[in-house]
Order: C-alpha cells, then structure tokens, then sequence
C-alpha cells in the first residue's frame, strides 16, 4: 500500500514469507519469499480510492463504542442523581422523624411510617449504588476494549462496593430497638439506638460528593477525558476536588466548614438530648453552636462540654475535622499571598535596581572618603582626628559596598527561573556553536596550509632534481 497525496494505493501483488513446505526437495529449491495477487473483493471504493473493508468496520465499531460510551455516561449521570436523591430523602425524613421525638410526639404511627419510608428508600440506594458500579464497569470494560464487563471485576472494586453497601444501609429500622447505657457520671437506663443509627446516617452525605463529579465540566467534557486516557490519569473524585482546590479554593473550603459545622451541631444536640436525663434541661442550638465552634477551632474554652459518650465522639470527630480545614486554610493563604511569576520578576528587577544603586554609592562613598584621606595625609598629616574620621568613612562605605554585593549575590541566586534557564541553554548553545565554526574554519586553514606546504615541497622537489640532471 503507498500512500500518494492524501490517497492509498494498493499495489497488484504483495510478497510474503513462505514458511510451508510439503517435503525436503521443495525446502532447498521453493522460494523463501512468493508473490501473491491481492484481492479485490476485501477492498472497498471510497472517491476512487480502494480501502480495504476491515478498516471500514474499524471505523464503525470506533464509532458505535464512541456512541455507547455516550449513553453509558449519561445513564451513570442518571443513576448518580437517583441515588443522591433517594439519600437526601432519607436524611430529610429521618431528621424529621428525630426532630419529632425530642419535642416527645407521641403517634407512634406515624414515626413507624417514617421509619418505613426510610427502610425503603435505603433498599432503592443500595440498588442505585449497585447499578453504578455495573454502569461503571461497563464504561471501564470499553475504554479497554473487552466485551465481558465481569472480567474488569477485581478486589479493590468488592471492597469499596461492599463498604459503600454497608455505609448506605445504615438508618432506623422500623421499631424501638434498646440497649443498656450507663453514662458518664454511672447512671444506667435503657436508650434506643436510633440516634446513633440517625448520626450514622449521615455518612450518606458523601454522594454529594459523587454528584458534583459527575457533573463537573472536567467529566462531562470529552477533550479532558481523551487527554486524561492518553496521558493515563484518572479523572476521578479526587482529580475533580484538586481542581476545584486550584479554581475556587475559597468556595470549596467554606462549603466544607458550613457543612462540617452544621452536620456536627445537629449531631451533638442529637446525641445529648437523647442520652440525658429527660428532666434536665434540653440543650439549645446556639449552646450546641457555641461547643461545636470552640472545638471546631481547637480553642476549648472548657464553659461547655459534652455530657454523653456519644457527643465526646462526636467532639473528637470535630477537633480532627477543625485541624484539616485549619490546614487546607493555611494551604490556600499561603499560596494566595505568593507572589506570582511575573510579580516575582518585577519585584526582583526593582529589587536589583535598588541595590545598584546602593552599591555606586558606596562606590562613590569609598572613593571620596580615598581622596579625602590622601588630602588629610598630605596637606595636614598633623590633624589625626580629622584622618581617624574619614578611616572611619572609608570603612563604613567599604562595609556598605561588600554588604550591597552580598544583596546582589543572593537576589541573583534566587532569581533563576525557567527562563533564565533557557536563557542559558540558548547560550551555551550559541557559544557550541561558535566553538564547531571555529574548530571547521581552523580545520580548513590548517588543510589549506598544508597542501600548499606539499605543493612547495613538491616545487622543491622538482627543481632539485632538475637541477641534479643537468
């Protein structure tokens, strides 16, 4: 096959290697290579131009995978937002039912139908977590061009679909399920389990998570995900919240301290009006607010503190929470208050332009406090006050001088960057080149000179022994 302008020309006959022989005789008189007509029923005529079928069918199959995948993304955006729906669901209805029994609503009726409500929105999450995983490893199983999704089924996959399962089915069950708890200060009651069940609920909040990936553009644009396969990095969850960290830092850390505030406060008053004395005092939002803040901020002023186990948890979970928020904020300031590239190069340029100053003034200063001396000596060698003040002139601005080229050193040192690199690539470079001009013009000179030595040499030569003969 040639290619001829943008066109492909199949040739009449092809050579191929024979490797088949029917008996010894044929193995040392065949041929090792044998000509062969091609076939033109396995090509195909496009403008003219003979293709072969197989690359037709490639095309086809690229596009129908192309489309496939489409429709494989947009199905998983679906069930993403099914599933995300069914799990605020269940929280709006499970906070509720929470509410309703602290302020001791008594139909029971309709806090079973509420618990009910919650059991079956579960089942439909888990089954919506399930289908995501087998969306998934269908999208995986044709970016890698096997037909059998199972075969792209490994370990790591069992174990965050069997840890997602068992994180999303956790809720109140239907029913008041007690234990024996025995609190801090050593009073032993019966409690129901709900509310650990309802705080442990609120893992399921993570799908947000889940949500915002597959919408963002970086997933739903095609150009970022061919450029992510060729460049082999996986455009994932964690892919998506760096780039957001990048772009919007500040949006992104504030909507993870509201909600790290709010989720713990709900939670703390969750579990000590649940775990109390029913007779003691119920625990305000704003004394909640106030605990969650102090702990949040790793400040723990000490006026108010958890009563119950489960909110000295959720206390520990708060103060770690407050230390990476703390630290991501630190991260950002840092970075924001960083100069940039191009502010670094101004600042270093007015920076060096100060310092040059500085240095011919000491410059001049040391000159002028020479000349002042050397006056002194002459003149009035006798005035020794006089002289000790302009040594003492000509050390200061010596000082000063030293002092403005150590600046200049170090601005320097610090100033290389990628185009002062460059810069010295492309001279180095230039200065090499130069050198091989050189090396060939002296190679040149030198050949010249050298035939014209043999070319006198020879003169001599010859003159010699023309001379010898007569």
């Amino acid at each position: 096959m040639s290619y001829y302008g943008g066109f492909y020309k199949f040739p009449e006959s092809i050579r191929m290697f024979n490797l088949q022989r029917r008996n010894s005789q044929e193995n040392l008189s065949a041929p090792l290579f044998e000509e062969k007509s091609t076939d033109k029923s396995y090509t195909k005529s496009y403008g003219g131009v003979d293709r072969p079928a197989n690359e037709t069918k490639s095309r086809r199959s690229l596009g129908k995978r192309l489309e496939k995948r489409h429709a494989l993304i947009v199905m998983r955006k679906c069930v993403i937002d099914m599933i995300c729906g069914l799990a605020l669901i269940g929280v709006i209805l499970m906070m509720i039912e929470t509410e309703l029994f602290l302020f001791h609503y008594v139909d029971e009726m309709f806090l079973f139908l509420c618990k009910l409500c919650i059991s079956i929105s579960t089942f439909l999450l888990l089954i919506g977590i399930c289908l995501n995983y087998y969306v998934n490893l269908q999208i995986n199983a044709l970016d890698a061009g096997v037909k059998d999704w199972q075969s792209m089924i490994s370990n790591s996959i069992w174990i965050r679909l069997l840890a997602e399962l068992i994180v999303c089915s956790i809720h109140p069950f239907p029913g008041d399920l007690k234990v024996r708890y025995t609190s801090p200060t050593g009073e032993s009651k019966n409690v129901s389990i709900d509310a650990v069940l309802s705080i442990l609920m609120m893992t399921r909040l993570y799908l947000i998570a889940k949500f915002a990936v597959v919408h963002s553009r970086l997933l739903t644009d095609t150009s970022t995900s061919s450029i992510g396969a060729l460049s082999k990095i996986k455009i994932n969850t964690m892919f998506v919240f760096k780039a957001t960290m990048t772009n919007n830092p500040s949006c992104l850390l504030i909507s993870i301290m509201l909600t790290t505030f709010l989720v713990n406060t709900w939670a703390m008053r969750t579990c000590e009006n649940y775990y109390l004395d029913p007779s003691a005092p119920p625990n305000t939002y704003m004394e909640v607010m106030w605990l969650i803040a102090t702990t949040f901020l790793t400040v723990g002023y000490g006026d108010k503190i958890p009563q119950s186990y489960c909110g000295r948890y959720i206390s520990i979970c708060t103060g770690i929470m407050g230390v990476g928020t703390t630290a991501l904020l630190v991260a950002i300031l840092a970075r924001k208050l960083e100069q940039t590239r191009s502010e670094r190069y101004v600042f270093n340029m007015v920076t060096r332009i100060q310092i040059e100053k500085r240095r011919k003034i000491a410059a001049a200063n040391v000159i002028k406090a020479v000349i002042h001396l050397w006056m002194v000596k002459k003149y009035s060698s006798e005035d020794i006050s006089l002289e000790r003040k302009y040594r003492d002139v000509l050390k200061t601005s010596t000082r000063q001088l030293r002092l403005a080229n150590m600046d200049k050193a170090h601005i320097d040192e610090f100033n290389v960057g990628i185009l002062e690199v460059s810069e010295y690539v492309n001279r180095i470079g230039q200065m090499v080149e130069k050198m091989e001009i050189r090396q060939n013009e002296r190679y040149i000179e030198s050949r010249d000179q050298y035939h014209s030595l043999v070319n006198k040499l020879d003169f001599i030569k010859s003159t010699v022994v023309a001379k010898s003969v007569k």
